[in-house]
């Protein structure tokens, strides 16, 4: 008898860091808005390291496609014609999907933000705050292990960090990472990408993602975010 395995939401994240070291990135797309569709489609299927498993219009169907074709990243909305691009989240993840999801949506409200953060996005970028072109970097940037945010968002998640009380249940989380590791904890609370962490403490970017995954095992997270939150609120 053959054994059933399902892939686990703390290990999700490296194995999406890894597998897409090589080749190209699958990627599905989630907009009810089927011009805005069409563009990002056309937009980053001329990519030569991007290939588009799957664009879909509504919730119910882009919840079955993806976890069908198991993308690396998924570009989604929140407002869908039927159910909540939250939810899309919430439940492809519950049948343990390690596809990352990035939002892409017209909403900047704490609501909308905090809810797809919590469900387990791990980037949220505001329409008309970035260029399409630099969605495909923002694409780029989740699969490096980064947290893409449009600046205003990313004000509002530091702000909610530096006035929030740090849970009882984090205070010893830490106490299992070595001196390199909370570095580099440090250095992610201030917005250094990978490599800029790599240059600044003098080793190879391959350390630097070794380290996290390090340290995604020992906080018992799967996402950047979920690691900075724990960190801001020590």
């Amino acid at each position: 008898m053959t054994e059933s395995t399902t892939t686990s939401p703390i290990n999700g994240r490296q194995d999406v860091m890894e597998d897409t070291m090589k080749g190209t990135i699958d990627i599905a797309i989630v907009e009810d808005n089927s011009r805005y569709l069409q563009e990002l489609a056309l937009l980053l299927g001329n990519s030569p390291r991007i290939q588009i498993t799957g664009c879909y219009e509504k919730g119910e169907e882009a919840v079955t496609g993806i976890v069908e074709h198991n993308p690396d990243v998924v570009l989604i909305d929140i407002d869908l014609p039927d159910i909540s691009g939250v939810e899309v989240i919430e439940r492809v993840s519950a049948q343990g999907c390690p596809a990352e999801f990035l939002v892409l949506t017209v909403y900047d409200d704490d609501k909308h933000l905090f809810a797809a953060l919590q469900a387990g996005a791990v980037g949220y970028i505001v329409k008309g705050s970035t260029s399409l072109e630099d969605i495909e970097g923002a694409i780029m940037d989740v699969i490096d292990g980064g947290a893409p945010m449009s600046r205003v968002i990313a004000k509002r998640v530091i702000e909610t960090f530096r006035t929030s009380r740090a849970p009882k249940k984090t205070k010893t989380k830490f106490d299992g990472l070595t001196k390199r590791e909370m570095q580099i904890l440090e250095y992610i609370s201030h917005g250094y990408t990978n490599r800029r962490i790599a240059d600044e403490l003098h080793i190879s970017y391959e350390t630097v993602r070794t380290h996290l995954k390090n340290i995604y095992n020992k906080l018992h997270v799967h996402t950047l975010v979920e690691a900075m939150m724990l960190y801001r609120n020590r």
